[in-house]
């Protein structure tokens, strides 16, 4: 049942179309004698319920489901069926009147009527079969299927055989598949793995309702008699129908009874599953929590609430170390004065005490204690330490008689460490450390990155060219450019045209120095040189001179010929080149490493040289990772796949109206979030196949005005 593949919607279709056909088979047959009419009532019905089963579990498939949940709903319908196996002598008769000469001699009333009640009853049966199938695979680690499925295929032959009760001799067949049934019950029923992820209180609470419902289960089973007039109209109506519903009554009995005494070998661990289920959701939380909060005071309070949870204790507050004093802080559940008097007492040796990891302390001997609000009976205190250096001590005590065991002093100390990071990040993003003359610093660097960008698109009649810049807060180290190629074209004109985009490591003034170096290089070696990875490498040797172990660059150079219609290009560690055609994106990517990574021969063994002829109306899309790592509130990247999208969609329009609708999506995003690096996006259009075309003006990067998004 879990790999028929077929459509939602038409096992639905094929569910209603079995059930017309087996409610105008039971008009005419409802119940025979004859071996082939039997058959043919178990292969319709059969088939009728089968994808009334599969369309069902596509409904559950698309669900999810609380175990105490689907423990209570199968305990409810377990009781339906009990109050209508128990009173259907009564009121069955009151329907159809002496049920025993009924079924000999049907009329259409009975046959509709019980038609109708034999399909709500399987439905139900069916259900309680699935809410079985989901307690099967719940919190199952490894793939189990193939016992399920096993053990379902013989729930099917019990059930199906059960058309061999015409002739006694056989018999044993049902007999034999039944028993096969059982014992899967059995080894299937062991493997309750969901157990495990219940707390104690759902633990307890299912001990009381596995005895209920396993009852109902047993009742069920033992009133399945034929005598009684439920099973007689089901029996009537379909014999393997009636087989199943005392397989999976059997099914039930097993299931209930194992899982209650797994539960009750579970209950003395179930409080310290549950409580290190809260440690690592305690955690979880707070390693979120790191890079959201930012005040110290709050973070501070975030700290000593969550140290109560993971440690399983009454009290806790911070102990901050501001240069020869102590500071207290964040108290949770202890008074100023409580806090104060035990912190006195814990430090009564040493100023501090000069300890690098946990230690508890015993208040019993405290002579103050008296004069406390609680009777602590124990504290334990952790360094909160940051870069080795000691910045002060969470505190957490315990009242009565209770003490920290080692599970306790583990949990603490994991959580030590988280809430150092934290309270030291919040505290360096508290100060601003020379602030002014980083805004100095960051002002040069603006104006030279300004300078060294062409200030407009240069014009083509075969190519369209946009590009966009948006600088970050932060400068960064993001450069393009264009090189006008000198060519046979008529007139003299360039025949070829080169460009680059390039990504320098690191931020700040030393990034914007290292681009304008690297202009003057790019600027200087397509003049003399054409091929794109000569051209890499060549830079990658002059750079040797002045880029050191802390830099480098990623970049890609690429050369269109304007005659050939062929568009070279090489990469050196850069983002990939995308090239946009028929509705769909292909990234280029020929090996290199970035420049400056390698100045031996590995640089230029790597490297590779890649062409492609152009098509009309191919888009060539190049751009710097602050495209694809933008950030909105949540710190999720807008990633390649949405940048890749928004290329396909916009395919058809001008370079210029594609840029803007990159850059509005990229906004839309991150409009609620910073902007942690430069944005940069070149898009070339390849727009016609026609030879001897005139060129226009690559203007002069000395006369332009710089174009910046």
């Amino acid at each position: 049942m879990r790999t028929l593949k077929i459509e939602h919607n038409i096992k639905l279709q094929l569910f209603l179309l079995f059930v017309v056909i087996l409610f105008v088979y039971k008009i005419f047959f409802y119940s025979s004698d004859s071996f082939l009419l039997n058959t043919l009532n178990e292969i319709i019905v059969f088939f009728a319920f089968l994808f009334l089963a599969l369309y069902a579990n596509d409904v559950f498939a698309s669900k999810k489901f609380n175990p105490m949940s689907l423990v209570m709903n199968l305990g409810i319908l377990n009781a339906i069926l009990f109050l209508a196996i128990t009173f259907s002598d009564s009121f069955l008769t009151l329907i159809f009147g002496k049920v025993s000469d009924t079924l000999k001699n049907p009329n259409i009333i009975f046959s509709v009527l019980s038609f109708v009640y034999v399909t709500i009853f399987a439905a139900i049966i069916i259900q309680m079969f699935l809410i079985f199938k989901e307690f099967y695979f719940l919190n199952q680690k490894r793939s189990s299927s193939v016992y399920f499925n096993t053990m379902v295929f013989f729930f099917l032959l019990a059930s199906v055989s059960s058309v061999f009760n015409l002739f006694p001799d056989l018999s044993y067949i049902k007999n034999t598949f039944v028993i096969i049934s059982v014992i899967l019950i059995v080894i299937n029923s062991i493997r309750i793995s969901w157990i495990a992820f219940i707390v104690k209180k759902e633990k307890i609470s299912l001990l009381l309702l596995s005895v209920i419902i396993c009852t109902l289960f047993i009742v069920n089973l033992v009133n399945s008699t034929d005598t009684n007039t439920h099973h007689r109209i089901f029996n009537e109506f379909s014999g393997s129908l009636g087989a199943f519903f005392r397989i999976l009554m059997i099914y039930g009995s097993v299931y209930f009874a194992v899982l209650f005494f797994t539960t009750l070998f579970h209950i003395p661990t179930a409080e310290a599953f549950d409580r290190k289920a809260q440690e690592v959701s305690s955690l979880q939380y707070f390693s979120k929590l790191i890079t959201r909060v930012l005040d110290f005071d709050e973070l501070a309070e975030t700290v000593t609430d969550i140290a109560l949870k993971v440690s399983n204790a009454d009290a806790a507050w911070i102990i901050w170390k501001e240069e020869k004093t102590l500071r207290q802080l964040a108290h949770k559940n202890i008074g100023y004065l409580d806090a104060e008097l035990i912190t006195s007492y814990i430090f009564r040796e040493k100023f501090l005490k000069d300890t690098g990891t946990l230690f508890t302390e015993s208040l019993r001997k405290f002579e103050k204690r008296s004069q406390l609000n609680e009777q602590y009976s124990a504290v334990a205190i952790t360094p909160l330490k940051t870069h080795n250096q000691l910045r002060g001590f969470l505190v957490v005590a315990k009242k009565g008689d209770f003490i920290f065991d080692d599970e306790d002093k583990s949990a603490i100390n994991t959580f030590s460490d988280y809430a150092s990071v934290a309270i030291e990040n919040s505290r360096l993003l508290e100060e601003s450390i020379e602030k002014e003359r980083l805004e100095k610093e960051l002002d040069v660097a603006r104006e030279i990155q300004r300078k060294i960008l062409p200030a407009k698109d240069p014009v083509f009649d075969k190519l369209a060219v946009s590009s966009v810049f948006i600088p970050a807060f932060e400068v960064g180290g993001d450069y393009y450019d264009f090189f006008e190629i000198e060519g046979n074209m008529p007139g003299g004109q360039a025949g070829k045209f080169g460009f680059i985009i390039a990504d320098v490591s690191g931020k700040g003034i030393s990034a914007a120095f290292i681009m304008a170096e690297v202009k003057g290089i790019f600027e200087s070696l397509s003049k003399t040189i054409e091929s794109p990875k000569e051209i890499l490498t060549k830079a990658n040797q002059i750079l040797k001179r002045s880029l050191d172990r802390k830099n480098f660059v990623s970049a890609a150079y690429g050369v269109i010929d304007f005659e050939k219609e062929i568009l070279s290009i090489a990469r050196a560690g850069h983002c990939p080149v995308l090239l946009v055609r028929e509705g769909k994106v292909e990234n280029i990517r020929p090996m290199g490493i970035g420049l400056g990574l390698n100045y031996g021969t590995q640089f230029q063994t790597s490297l590779e040289e890649t062409e492609i002829d152009l098509k009309e109306n191919d888009l060539i899309v190049l751009y710097t990772d602050g495209i694809t790592e933008a950030k909105n509130l949540e710190m999720e990247d807008f990633g390649e796949k949405k940048f890749e999208n928004i290329l396909i969609k916009h395919s058809g329009k001008n370079v210029d109206e594609i840029s803007n609708e990159v850059i509005k999506e990229i906004t839309l995003f991150s409009k609620q979030g910073t902007q942690h690096d430069d944005i940069t996006l070149v898009i070339l259009k390849w727009k016609h196949k026609i030879k001897n075309v005139s060129l226009g003006e690559v203007p002069s990067p000395d006369g332009m005005e710089k174009k910046n998004g």
